[in-house]
């Protein structure tokens, strides 16, 4: 039976080609749902029973359900993703030209998997911050939404021994090629800034700052005998943000209040204003609470002492092709459901406790789940379900769906398991935090 939810994450991924595009993809579908929109500098005014959101510095997000009784007396039931992904960032003042061929200067952004990445169509998206008429500064988003560069790969005449194995230097070897126009000298202005600014029909000095990256320029597609796998780039993680929004939206107002989040930052360490390793959420949760009756900091801690986080990051998937790199026995297949990511050392934070509820969810609710761990010898990545549940003091349990080649600039993912994440979370969401 065809996935009921692949094709709309599949035009949230290509609508969201930077984590600034994916707030404003968020943002519509929250508008859709008569959400209100909450400015952190103003004063507010919460209702129970509405849904309202607020971005911070264009790139993370948090909506809220106010819930029928008071959060001090009910909880919040909290979902998190991240919206960033790895790849290349643009030195967008920096050009390198060399014989009439010029290249874009780039860094990696957290950690992509070099050679996926070469020899493919790269487009350019991101945020950009132009001077306008009136000298004020405004904030632009820009996606090319075609092919504008490729980093070709070196001809194996001149490396016969490439198959096994080539390391691509990020300072040479993964410069993407955009010009066969490259005058001799340094130009004026640099290739990315030119094309941004041809792009938003402004003079390139007008150009004061900006924040891009070069991303794949192929459109997501559903494939397999019936529909049944996703490719796509950024599936990890704008699944999670999907589905989350998603059941968000289909969850029923309750007696405690729906918590989505979105953070940026995740594949860097979170460590900045708007990712999960700051006070953002716990004092948007404060707020919350204070602006629905609460009386000062012991309500704001009963509040939370209430409340459960489901953390929605990708699994890695069993890849029949790499069998030996998996624990037999943690090893989450496609299409079987939710995997519950677990580690000795807490890098998921799930406990049993966390464990155990977010099973139950997935058993009333007719979900598979699976569970993941890390081969013993091997040490797994990271998500914001630690970092958030140290800030927050809150259970938090992290979950995923099983994925192959995460990192690479295009990954694959069963759609029945996004229809099964959009299933569980809404069971979370209705049921409520309490275990």
């Amino acid at each position: 039976m065809p996935s009921m939810h692949a094709h709309d994450l599949c035009e949230f991924i290509d609508s969201s080609p930077s984590a600034f595009h994916a707030m404003v993809t968020a943002v519509a579908m929250l508008e859709k749902l008569g959400a209100t929109r909450l400015d952190e500098r103003e004063h507010w005014n919460l209702e129970a029973g509405r849904t309202y959101f607020l971005v911070r510095d264009d790139a993370s997000l948090v909506a809220v359900r106010i819930g029928a009784d008071a959060p001090a007396e009910s909880g919040f039931a909290i979902a998190g993703a991240h919206a960033d992904a790895p790849g290349l960032r643009i030195r967008h003042e920096k050009t390198v030209i060399d014989r009439g061929l010029e290249r874009a200067a780039v860094e990696a952004y957290g950690g992509p998997i070099h050679s996926s990445w070469v020899d493919r169509p790269l487009s350019m998206a991101g945020r950009i911050i132009v001077r306008g008429p009136d000298g004020r500064a405004q904030t632009r988003l820009l996606d090319t939404g075609r092919p504008v560069a490729i980093i070709p790969n070196l001809a194996i005449h001149f490396n016969r021994e490439m198959n096994k194995g080539v390391e691509y230097p990020m300072h040479s070897a993964l410069l993407p090629l955009v010009s066969g126009n490259g005058e001799s000298g340094m130009p004026a202005v640099s290739w990315a800034l030119r094309t941004a600014a041809r792009e938003l029909g402004v003079e390139p000095e007008s150009i004061v700052s900006a924040e891009l990256s070069f991303v794949d320029a192929g459109a997501s597609f559903v494939w397999g005998d019936d529909g049944e796998f996703i490719c796509a780039p950024r599936i990890d993680n704008l699944e999670g943000c999907h589905a989350i929004l998603t059941a968000f939206g289909a969850a029923p107002a309750g007696s405690h209040s729906h918590v989505a989040v979105l953070f940026d930052n995740e594949e860097i360490g979170s460590g900045t204003q708007r990712g999960a390793d700051s006070a953002f959420l716990r004092d948007i949760l404060a707020r919350i609470v204070a602006t629905t009756g609460g009386r000062g900091v012991e309500d704001e801690q009963r509040a939370l002492a209430r409340s459960f986080c489901v953390s929605v990051d990708g699994a890695q998937g069993w890849h029949p092709s790499y069998a030996d790199k998996f624990d037999e026995d943690f090893s989450p297949l496609l299409n079987r459901g939710p995997a519950i990511k677990a580690n000795a050392n807490v890098r998921y934070a799930t406990d049993a406790i966390g464990e155990a509820a977010f099973r139950t969810w997935c058993a009333a609710a007719g979900v598979p789940s699976q569970r993941f761990r890390m081969r013993a010898d091997l040490a797994p990545g990271s998500t914001i379900g630690p970092i958030s549940a140290a800030h927050l003091g809150v259970r938090t349990v992290d979950v995923g769906v099983p994925m192959l080649a995460m990192h690479s600039a295009r990954e694959t993912a069963g759609s029945y398991d996004h229809d099964y994440m959009i299933v569980a979370l809404k069971g979370f969401y209705t049921a409520g935090p309490d275990r």
